[in-house]
């Protein structure tokens, strides 16, 4: 497992599974007409053909990778295997998730400790469906045993108005367990063109309530959510949105298409960036933005609002993987601003180089 280069591409890996094991009044998912069938996806590759068709050689280096699927993640058959095929490749790789699966989660954490340095769970603390479910401690346990374990864990809770008397327990139980304070989403309403917030307050209030938890990820994504984003945006050039099932790609969760990434392999991988981006505001930004896909557009990384430092002095997130995550796409690849400037001089140079030919060239004929 050898990195290459530094961090290349952000890859999000959609799991078109229709399995969860809860039902949260907030999931965007479940907000849809059709949800949650119980369906495993077909897969079309193995793990070893995904991670041949993802490797390094192919994509320029080492690259940050999120895999979630539309239910819960970890029911997702041999999810172990095609995650584990990627980080042996060197790739990071971000696995979403409400971490009530201990079996499955297990599988992972049997891994070598050199690859689980790679490895890294988003933990979705559904506080009110684990409360319901009698499930509380088993999540606490399970955080716990990815940290023991070598991998990393970060979590991150979705602030809904229904939890809002709950705000205390929350805090006691999270500062207890994780050592810190949950980091915390925006829930979104996918049945509003403009992808509002789903919240019945007012914003000010929204805002004074939950910026109690003084989580740097709800800071940033607060301040990007709802504004359009114009400038040039390397989404399909440095990053692919993927179906693990089909190798369908598109650039992000928009146009354009990529086609089948998985389909023939030693071709290069295309990029094709979207520009400017066609959707009301770019909700994923807290993952995309951060880690530069609008260039020079912020000094927010990644890595940085993932963490957490625990009371005893460790963090969430590994030494090495938080430094993986904290690089810019935008410093390891080049701007297509740059390349057409480069194009410009060198095509400047090559004309005058002509034309003192062609002056010789006169000259000699006379």
């Amino acid at each position: 497992m050898e990195t290459m280069h530094k961090k290349k591409k952000a890859l999000l890996i959609h799991i078109p599974l229709s399995i969860c094991n809860f039902r949260c009044h907030y999931c965007y998912i479940a907000q849809r007409a059709v949800h949650f069938q119980g369906i495993q996806p077909q897969m079309n590759y193995t793990p070893e053909q995904v991670a041949y068709a993802l490797r390094q050689e192919r994509l320029g280096g080492p690259c940050f990778i999120n895999m979630c699927a539309d239910g819960e993640t970890l029911l997702t058959k041999d999810l172990e295997k095609y995650a584990k095929a990627l980080c042996k490749e060197g790739h990071y790789v971000e696995v979403v998730t409400n971490l009530s699966i201990t079996k499955a989660l297990e599988e992972f954490l049997s891994w070598d400790k050199d690859i689980l340095k790679h490895l890294e769970f988003k933990c979705s603390f559904h506080y009110l469906e684990l409360k319901k479910k009698g499930l509380l401690d088993t999540f606490a346990e399970n955080v716990n045993k990815i940290w023991k374990a070598g991998a990393s864990a970060n979590i991150e809770i979705t602030p809904s108005d229904e939890l809002i008397p709950y705000i205390e327990d929350v805090k006691e139980f999270s500062t207890k367990h994780f050592g810190a304070l949950p980091h915390l989403t925006i829930a979104r309403n996918d049945n509003t063109n403009r992808i509002e917030r789903l919240t019945k307050l007012p914003l000010d209030e929204y805002n004074k309530i939950w910026r109690q938890f003084g989580s740097e990820f709800w800071e940033f994504k607060t301040s990007i959510f709802g504004k359009k984003q114009k400038k040039f945006c390397y989404a399909g050039a440095w990053s692919a949105y993927i179906n693990l099932a089909t190798g369908s790609a598109t650039a992000c969760y928009c146009r354009p298409s990529l086609g089948n990434v998985f389909e023939n392999p030693d071709t290069p991988f295309p990029e094709i960036p979207v520009g400017e981006c066609p959707i009301a505001h770019c909700y994923n930004g807290h993952a995309l933005m951060t880690q530069g896909l609008i260039p020079h557009s912020n000094a927010v990384h990644y890595g940085q609002i993932r963490d957490r430092e625990r009371k005893d002095g460790s963090h969430w997130l590994q030494p090495e993987l938080k430094v993986f995550f904290d690089e810019k796409l935008e410093s390891n690849n080049v701007e297509w601003s740059k390349i057409r400037k480069f194009i410009y001089v060198e095509r400047s140079k090559a004309r005058k180089i002509a034309e003192k030919v062609l002056q010789r060239f006169r000259l000699v004929n006379k």
